[in-house]
């Protein structure tokens, strides 16, 4: 008799992406079918459909997922109130730097810049909102406000990524630069927000 592992909805579904990507990472998008998938994660292919009613979806899914996951330190970092705002951009720009994240020759592989791209920009809008707060709190503990905080923080995240995540990273060159406008962003954030 096969014993049926019960897994709460929410983790089968986690199970069930990180396993998907783990297939495209290795056997490329075209090579993976949902069916494949349920093999893998050894569920029935029915449930997987239940969950994902079509590669597609899957896929999007697993990118979304995977970037939520590799995004998840930083998140943290930016939430870490025992830090401030320039200890946290500091190790956020070395985190996102660096290329120890699972499934990374993957997306720098050539001929995968789209989904290279589409990774960077689901990462983007993981961290966003942290730094949006992480912003507004250094204002506030300045005594200013921070009325441009969401467009700032839009401007160094999609800017950092993009620099931070190149093919040829880490390129320290690039990680220098976008610690020098991020200082220099930060400055002007600071001398605005204290000018009420």
């Amino acid at each position: 008799m096969v014993t049926k592992t019960v897994m709460n909805p929410e983790e089968r579904r986690r199970e069930l992406l990180a396993c998907a990507m783990k297939l495209f990472a290795e056997e490329g998008y075209d090579n993976v079918s949902v069916r494949a998938v349920a093999r893998a994660a050894g569920v029935a292919p029915g449930l997987a459909y239940h969950y994902f009613d079509s590669k597609e979806k899957m896929f999007a899914e697993a990118i979304e997922d995977y970037a939520r996951r590799c995004a998840e330190s930083i998140c943290e970092l930016l939430d870490d109130n025992n830090l401030s705002l320039d200890e946290k951009l500091e190790q956020a720009l070395e985190l996102g730097a660096s290329d120890d994240y699972p499934y990374a020759t993957f997306f720098h592989t050539e001929g995968h810049g789209a989904l290279h791209d589409r990774l960077s920009l689901a990462m983007c809008e993981a961290v966003r909102p942290h730094l949006r707060a992480a912003l507004e709190a250094d204002a506030a503990r300045w005594g200013g406000a921070a009325p441009d905080a969401d467009e700032l923080a839009a401007i160094m995240v999609y800017a950092c990524v993009g620099l931070a995540s190149g093919p040829n990273m880490p390129d320290e060159a690039a990680v220098a630069a976008a610690r020098r406008y991020l200082r220099a962003l930060l400055a002007e954030f600071r001398k605005g927000s204290t000018a009420d």
